[in-house]
Parts: structure tokens; C-alpha cells; sequence
């Protein structure tokens, strides 16, 4: 009697194990699931991010760069005018 009741525990046991492994094993399939899912959708954003980047930079025709760049030019040449005017009242 007392060895058919500990055969019994011990089916038991092996029973309770067994749905544990399942369980983790479960457990980790989602996980990798949701981390493949979560892979995806940075992947789709990225692209999605990139087009937009490309988008823009196509809707902007290269002419709109050149009055501010003209305008730095302008800026840095009346500085250094300036700075040279300075320079010869100081030695003359």
C-alpha cells in the first residue's frame, strides 16, 4: 500500500513537471513572438521614417537653399569688412 501511494506521488510530481516545462515553453514562445512582432513594427516605423525623410528632401527644390546661404555669405562679408575697417583706423 505504502508503495503504491508513493508511485502515486510521484506520477504526480512528474505530472506537475511536465505541465511546468509546457508552461515554460509556452511562456518563451510568446515572448520570442512578441519580440519578432516588436522587431517588425520598429522595422515598418524606421521605413516608414525614411520615406518621409526622402519625401522631404525631394519636395525641397535645391533653389530654397541658396537665399539663406547667400544671406550667411552677405553676414560673414560686412563682418569682416568691418573688422578690417576697424583694424586700419587703429594703425592709421
Amino acid at each position: 500500500m505504502e508503495a503504491a501511494s508513493e508511485e502515486a506521488a510521484s506520477e504526480d510530481a512528474a505530472s506537475e513537471e511536465a505541465a511546468s516545462e509546457d508552461a515554460a515553453s509556452e511562456e518563451a514562445a510568446s515572448l520570442e513572438a512578441a519580440s519578432e512582432e516588436a522587431a517588425s513594427e520598429t522595422a515598418v516605423v524606421l521605413a516608414e521614417a525614411a520615406s518621409e525623410e526622402e519625401a522631404a528632401v525631394e519636395a525641397e527644390p535645391p533653389q530654397a537653399v541658396m537665399p539663406a546661404a547667400r544671406a550667411r555669405a552677405t553676414t560673414a562679408m560686412q563682418i569682416f569688412l568691418s573688422f578690417i575697417s576697424m583694424i586700419s583706423l587703429v594703425f592709421l
